[in-house]
């Protein structure tokens, strides 16, 4: 089990083609004037000083209005007019200082909000740039510029539900280079809100407006990527990289051949040639090894991890990494070695964790035991190392232990559905289906996705002895009405209200079943279990004929079922085809040597408890 995996791929490419400023072009706005009439001076002067920065002479510009405003005091327009002057060279300060003494006297005047705005974002203040903006949207009564802009400082602060709706409604701008910027803006909110294909759209059109600007093929690639358009990426950065080797391009199109299951090693060796200095090759090597584990490519990565390893000996994470990469390519004695280098530089819980997954593989299950304890030891608080612990304790039958182990996780994380499942199952694997139910019933409470949870509850539900839990079966219903695309959640519903239902004798509900059976079929083409499920039911409502046909299609979907086969011999006796119920017998006969028995039933749930488990231990504990 992997607690101490880390995520191999962390966003490569996120931000390439994110976040372009939109500047406000702050000396071509208007001033808005404070509504106030210019005498033909004031204009003069205004003149004249826009006509000084528009030429570059910004320190003329700023003696006419600093000798201006002296008389003047309380003209917007031209102290607007100054901070932006102080602005196109860095003064900051003093631009703010114009700024802010506007807003005190007009501070409705959206031009200064927006101009203080930008000061802030360029000022690396994004939270006050937002504020501002914010107003100056609200007071220009939506100016498409400005909304532009708050949408970008939005972005940048990764609220992309508020960016989208900043932008709603503004049409993209008639400027070519403002229209570039504005898809690729589009692009990136698309991305945050987790639409890779409108951000890949977005950046089309603002490729088509520039098709041989470098930049804009790359970042159009990079989205291609996200949206997992592979060919189309290669496309894009096949001839970009063999005309200028770039190895930021290269690694876009390895991705895209990796992506494709494309021939990708020659683009590998051109990358791996590169000549870097030794701090930029550590971590090319390692952006390499990140983008071949994520496609599963474990064995060429552990080269790029070898590479990284031996030009930084001292650092662990980089022989870390090569240990996990060797151990998911099942290279266990060198993933061993491995870990007892980094050992060496210093011993940690996801060192020993991944050592107890080693040894475990290797079938050295003392060794592993023992490393999966060093590690609770090293990090008592932290839920994962005790869960690789009891799942290794799990693993081999040692249910006792592991509940001991969880039940002290439990102390420690009282709200996380892992261990609560965790505890079901062990309670389910020790033959206390009650216990079981509780803790499940429990976890789907807990998790944000109930399902994996909520699918143990339903089995269990389905083939204990006992008749189904009554809020087991309220949970699974209610679960399977608010999901009704859930193929297996309408099978659970429909199969425990048959179960509680049969023993009764109480077929008020029988509609009800038949409609989860019958939506789980529909939803689950490749099932047999609905099947199974509905001839069952049709034969307790003497639908003889229904029945029939549901018990055969069961039977040819999971021929190896003897329950199947005895069922459809029995239906054929009673509809009077003795020939067809022979040769069901013969079948049933042959399946029961077959037949899974009730340890090796839950031998099967086990491996995909510990499979479930072991991918789920890294999701958020609530909702």
């Amino acid at each position: 089990m992997t607690t101490s995996e880390i995520l191999w791929r962390p966003a490569l490419y996120a931000g390439v083609f994110l976040l372009c400023c939109f500047t406000l072009a702050l000396g071509a706005q208007q001033s808005q004037s404070s509504q106030q009439t210019h005498s033909p001076q004031s204009s003069e002067t205004l003149a004249e000083a826009r006509s000084y920065l528009s030429q570059g002479d910004t320190q003329d510009a700023i003696r006419i209005l600093s000798s201006y405003l002296q008389t003047r005091p309380k003209d917007a327009a031209a102290r607007i007019l100054l901070g932006q002057a102080y602005a196109s060279v860095g003064q900051n300060d003093r631009a703010e200082k114009e700024f802010q003494t506007v807003l005190q006297s007009a501070p409705e005047n959206y031009v200064a909000s927006a101009a203080l705005g930008e000061i802030y974002e360029l000022g690396g203040q994004p939270e006050k740039a937002e504020a501002m903006l914010a107003r100056a949207a609200r007071d220009s009564h939506g100016d498409p510029r400005i909304r532009i802009e708050w949408a970008v400082v939005l972005s940048r602060l990764h609220k992309y539900k508020e960016a989208q709706s900043a932008l709603a409604g503004v049409s993209s701008p008639s400027a070519p280079e403002e229209r570039i910027r504005y898809h690729r803006l589009k692009a990136s909110v698309a991305l945050g809100l987790g639409d890779p294909q409108v951000a890949a759209s977005e950046m089309e059109k603002a490729l088509a407006l520039d098709p041989t600007n470098p930049g804009l093929v790359i970042a159009t690639a990079v989205a291609d990527v996200q949206s997992e358009n592979w060919q189309r990426a290669a496309s894009l950065t096949e001839p970009l990289f063999s005309s200028t080797h770039d190895p930021q391009v290269g690694l876009v199109f390895l991705e895209a051949q990796l992506g494709m299951h494309a021939e990708f090693h020659p683009t590998l060796e051109l990358l791996r040639s590169t000549q870097l200095s030794t701090e930029a090759e550590l971590i090319f090597r390692q952006r390499l090894a990140e983008l071949l584990i994520s496609h599963g490519e474990f064995s060429d990565a552990i080269d790029e991890l070898r590479v990284a390893a031996d030009l930084d000996p001292g650092r662990p994470e980089a022989r870390f990494n090569l240990a996990l990469a060797q151990y998911k390519a099942g290279r266990l004695d060198d993933a061993l070695a491995s870990t007892e280098k980094c050992k060496e530089l210093g011993d940690n819980a996801d060192l020993e964790d991944l050592l107890g997954d080693i040894q475990e593989a290797r079938g050295d299950n003392l060794a592993a035991v023992k490393s999966y304890q060093a590690a609770v030891a090293l990090a008592p608080n932290e839920e994962k190392y005790r869960l690789s612990l009891a799942v290794e304790l799990i693993r081999h039958g040692n249910f006792d232990a592991a509940r001991i182990v969880l039940k002290q996780a439990e102390d420690f994380e009282p709200k996380s559905w892992r261990i609560q499942l965790a505890l079901g199952m062990v309670e389910y694997f020790s033959g206390t289906d009650e216990e079981a139910t509780r803790y499940l019933l429990h976890a789907a409470e807990l998790a944000r996705d109930p399902e994996p949870a909520l699918r143990y509850l339903g089995d269990i539900q389905m083939v204990r002895a006992s008749t189904p839990d009554p809020e087991a079966i309220a949970k699974l219903c209610d679960y399977a009405d608010h999901q009704p695309k859930d193929g297996h959640m309408q099978f659970y519903c429909g199969g425990v209200l048959f179960r509680r239902d049969s023993v009764s004798g109480d077929k008020t509900h029988s509609s009800e079943i038949l409609r989860h059976l019958h939506a789980s079929a529909g939803l689950l083409p490749k099932d047999a279990s609905p099947h199974c499920q509905l001839g069952k039911a049709y034969r307790w409502l003497d639908q003889w004929q229904e029945a029939l046909g549901e018990s055969e299609i069961c039977a040819r979907m999971d021929p190896d079922s003897a329950d199947a086969h005895y069922r459809l011999a029995q239906i054929y006796e009673h509809v009077g085809q003795r020939e067809l119920k022979n040769k069901e017998i013969k079948l049933y006969e042959a399946a029961s040597t077959r037949v899974a028995d009730e340890n090796a039933r839950r031998d099967a749930t086990m491996k995909t408890f510990l499979f479930t488990i072991q991918n789920q231990k890294e999701t958020p504990d609530h909702k």
